[in-house]
């Protein structure tokens, strides 16, 4: 076991130190011996060898410098090591916050664009929005308008057609009314010209009376507008003779005969 000690200590660095400089020692005091006996030399200072001084140094302080010089070094290198570490660890958490700012800064850029993007496009479905609502607006005005149009088409239409089937029915019943006051008045006229006296005297001769009846056919006024005066008297006479005179029982065409001019002659 102590053999291989020295063994280590003889092949270390420090050994083959050591060993040079006593081997250097003893070649120094070889030189020097073989120069007593001899006549001094004069040597030049560039060629005179150089003195090393050297001296015994414990191997096991020498050990014990030598293991704490590895350990100060393995310490420096270990704080080396640990710092280039530190930096190492620093620069790549630098780099990944950088890399992580870029990335967020990148999202953020990447929202805002999406979101300028979806803005436009609601903006330009709101326009097609409002576009397409005022052409159906639009189309809704044409068609209401269309509408109301042929609706007062129609309703003239209709309105004219009302007007010309009241105004056939007017006719129509004008018609009928003026056909019963005609025929009412012949039998009015009948019945005053069968209850007027006949008188030579009255040949030729005519008179035009104003009747006017109340309901029923009763006689309220006789008026002479012109004519024979005898004959008149006998016509009025002729008129009040019978209780009523014949007339309509229509209101419309009593209301026409209830005032009527009857011309009387024989």
């Amino acid at each position: 076991m102590q053999t291989n000690k020295w063994q280590t200590w003889l092949y270390s660095d420090w050994g083959v130190s050591v060993l040079f400089h006593l081997f250097l020692l003893v070649l120094l005091v070889v030189s020097v011996g073989f120069s007593i006996d001899n006549e001094p030399l004069e040597i030049p200072m560039e060629a005179q060898p150089v003195v090393i001084n050297a001296s015994f140094v414990s191997p096991d302080v020498t050990q014990a410098q030598y293991d704490e010089q590895q350990r100060q070094k393995r310490l420096e290198q270990k704080r080396k090591e640990q710092a280039q570490e530190a930096r190492r660890v620093a620069e790549k958490k630098k780099k990944a916050a950088e890399a992580k700012r870029k990335a967020e800064q990148r999202e953020l850029e990447r929202k805002a664009v999406e979101a300028a993007k979806r803005k436009r496009e609601e903006e330009h479905r709101k326009e097609l929005e409002r576009l397409q609502k005022e052409k159906e607006q639009e189309a809704l005005a044409k068609a209401e308008a269309k509408r109301k149009a042929e609706q007062a088409k129609a309703d003239e239409a209709l309105r004219e057609a009302l007007a010309a089937e009241q105004a056939e029915l007017r006719k129509a019943e004008q018609q009928k009314v003026l056909t019963e006051k005609q025929r009412y008045a012949a039998l009015i006229k009948a019945t005053i010209q069968r209850n007027l006296i006949t008188n030579d005297a009255f040949r030729g001769k005519s008179c035009r009376l104003n009747i006017r009846l109340g309901i029923g056919g009763v006689v309220l006024k006789v008026d002479v507008l012109s004519g024979d005066d005898a004959l008149c008297r006998a016509a009025i006479t002729a008129v009040y003779k019978p209780s009523n005179l014949p007339v309509s029982r229509d209101p419309v065409v009593f209301a026409e005969l209830k005032n009527i001019n009857l011309t009387v002659e024989q």
